[in-house]
């Protein structure tokens, strides 16, 4: 655990995000690099901004600006999120991440901190410790691997005007990784050696603010489906795990039984409360991150359709449009997720209701009431976070794809 809290640290440090720190996480030298960070964020949006514009009667040179103007767009709200609501993603943080929230609830306590056995009380307890264990090593796994991919796509942009300008023997060339607009001049060989620097760095701390935001972000809605599950499987054997608590089944295991379905609900409120206070700030950059990665995906398309596609200028442009589908579908999947723990749990909740007396069925009744509202993740208005949204994001990408294409024949 300790060592996944380390990694985020240190990925996010990087673009003066502390949020993971343990201590001075507020300070005032970590505020100052966070604003300076997204300042070049801002920059780095305007200078794409403004290559799109001064090209767009090219189209071809315009649709290669896009890629960039649209991955500039995402870096400047990831940071833009990060810098705002900083001390609300902390509390977040203290929330749902430091600590484990479902060990606070009586049941788990008891099962954690007492000396009950039994089948169930062993599966359940091995369910709380097991999970979070689990949780921690596959968002790790999944950090190394979306971070890699990544830096191995800005690596490229900036190795490509590299390799370009050593093949050839214009000493005049001043090719830039990124297409941006300068309202400067580069034939000064150190302004340009400046700039390009200013590339490498806005490249890389892309890098950082999209893993860094959105890593986050899953954290918190995995810890979410983590405790749902748990929820699940307690509603699913309350019956057993009173019987191995208590030992007999008599007017103690029904208090027993509805005195758990209480704390189910009091949990399940909490968790419910906490998604939405996250949904609420995470609704606008979920939106931007799905129209956005749109048309990044069609100009990335249009840009392989229209060039050698094994070159190293190409190739680029294939990692790009993997990391941004790769992404779409995480939050989509992890979306979907969360809709089908909720079902789950809405089913385990009138699982052999009958056995129980007139209180815990009322209990059951008006807590199934409030289930059956679930907790989506909405991305605005009624669309959701979910596979279906990934299907026609992809389809959308595509149906642009052909229009771009058509117009593109058209002029040829």
């Amino acid at each position: 655990m300790d060592e996944t809290f380390r990694a985020f640290h240190r990925l996010l440090s990087f673009a003066g995000i502390p949020i993971f720190a343990r201590k001075n996480w507020n300070s005032k030298p970590w505020l100052a690099l966070q604003i300076l960070n997204f300042i070049i964020g801002v920059f780095c949006f305007i200078f794409t901004t403004g290559f799109v514009v001064t090209n767009f009667s090219n189209f071809l040179l315009c649709i290669q600006g896009a890629c960039i103007w649209t991955t500039g767009v995402i870096m400047t709200i990831s940071l833009g999120v990060c810098l705002v609501f900083r001390k609300k993603f902390r509390n977040f943080l203290e929330e749902m991440v430091f600590r484990d929230a479902m060990v606070e609830m009586p049941l788990i306590k008891e099962i954690l901190l007492g000396t009950h056995g039994g089948k169930w009380i062993a599966e359940l307890r091995g369910l709380v410790l097991g999970t979070q264990d689990n949780l921690f090593k596959y968002i790790k796994i999944l950090m190394r691997v979306y971070v890699c991919s990544v830096f191995f796509c800005a690596t490229m942009y900036l190795c490509t005007p590299i390799y370009l300008m050593s093949v050839r023997e214009d000493k005049s060339l001043r090719l830039l990784a990124f297409d941006m607009w300068f309202p400067w001049s580069l034939e000064n060989y150190t302004v340009y050696i400046i700039s390009f620097i200013y590339h490498a760095y806005s490249g890389y701390l892309c890098c950082i603010a999209y893993p860094g935001l959105q890593l986050t972000i899953i954290l918190l809605i995995s810890q979410v489906i983590r405790q749902i599950r748990i929820l699940t499987f307690i509603l699913l054997h309350i019956n057993e795990l009173v019987l191995e608590v208590t030992g007999t089944q008599d007017e103690r295991w029904q208090t027993y039984c509805t005195l758990i379905l209480s704390q189910c609900v009091v949990h399940y409120v909490r968790i419910k409360r906490f998604s939405n206070r996250l949904n609420v700030i995470c609704r606008p950059f979920y939106l931007a991150l799905i129209l956005v990665a749109m048309m990044l995906v069609c100009m990335c398309s249009v840009k392989i359709a229209i060039s050698n596609k094994l070159s190293l200028d190409t190739l680029k442009y294939y990692v790009h449009e993997f990391c941004i589908i790769f992404i779409v579908l995480m939050f989509c999947l992890i979306g979907q997720q969360v809709m089908n723990e909720c079902e789950a749990l809405e089913n385990a909740v009138t699982e052999k209701w009958y056995i129980f007396d007139e209180k815990h069925k009322k209990s059951v009744m008006i807590f199934n009431m409030a289930l059956s509202q679930r907790m989506p993740i909405f991305i605005f208005g009624t669309i959701t976070l979910s596979l279906p949204t990934f299907t026609w994001f992809i389809k959308t990408g595509m149906s642009f794809f052909t229009l771009v294409m058509s117009v593109l024949e058209e002029e040829t």
